[in-house]
């Protein structure tokens, strides 16, 4: 789902979600990255909010002024398949939530 306002101002959210089969060997139990449920099933959701400044016809040297910046959120709900205590060493799945403030040029 996404909206933008004026060519200027946009919001975006999404969720995701992937699963897949018990493997012993590649999702082991292990401090951050490993699976007590040797599962790789993961979800959650994506936010981002964007500023285009020079996003209209009309604006500044346009077309060739492209600027975009940006603030994403992403949050997990579950994590290698669980949402609590994930990796067996008490690691919960919000704790890979990340915050990300991106500048984008092209030209």
């Amino acid at each position: 789902m996404a909206y933008y306002f004026d060519s200027t101002y946009g919001l975006t959210g999404g969720y995701f979600t992937s699963w897949g089969s018990v493997d012993t060997v590649t999702f082991a139990a292990d401090p951050i990255s490993g699976s007590r449920t040797q599962r790789p099933n993961s979800s959650g959701y994506i936010v981002e909010a964007t500023y285009t400044p020079f996003g209209k016809a009309d604006s500044w040297l346009a077309p060739w002024a492209n600027l975009r910046l940006g603030l994403q959120y992403t949050g997990y709900t579950k994590f290698n398949g669980a949402k609590l205590n994930y990796d067996g060493s008490g690691r919960n799945a919000s704790d890979n939530n990340t915050l990300f403030l991106f500048a984008w040029l092209a030209f």
